[in-house]
């Protein structure tokens, strides 16, 4: 007989025609949130005569955090390419790429 587990003695297995079973499974896609969310923020927002999503922009562009800047500007005017300088001083690096196929039994 196996231990006894405080975590999972109460639980009880599925069965067959079991309602609890997700026979959908996950949503493909979030369309339709995404549509709820596109009208929600087009709404206006409480005697302001601005849209909530412009006044979450212009929160965005004022805020004194960096992080909430940043986001704004990478909104506006696209993410900044990320560049890696793998180079040390001149020197060249050996990059060893290990993928667990066995080169020999290609």
């Amino acid at each position: 007989m196996a231990n006894p587990n405080p975590k999972t003695d109460h639980l009880t297995p599925f069965k067959k025609g079991d309602k609890r079973i997700n026979r959908g499974g996950r949503p493909k896609s979030f369309d339709k949130l995404r549509k709820l969310a596109i009208k929600i923020a087009a709404e206006e927002a409480a005697n302001t005569g601005m849209s909530r999503v412009q006044l979450m922009l212009t929160a965005m562009a004022s805020s004194k955090n960096p992080s909430d800047r940043k986001l704004f500007l990478e909104y506006a005017y696209g993410k900044v390419k990320d560049e890696v300088d793998v180079t040390s001083a001149g020197e060249k690096l050996n990059i060893i790429v290990k993928v667990g196929i066995d080169p020999d039994k290609l």
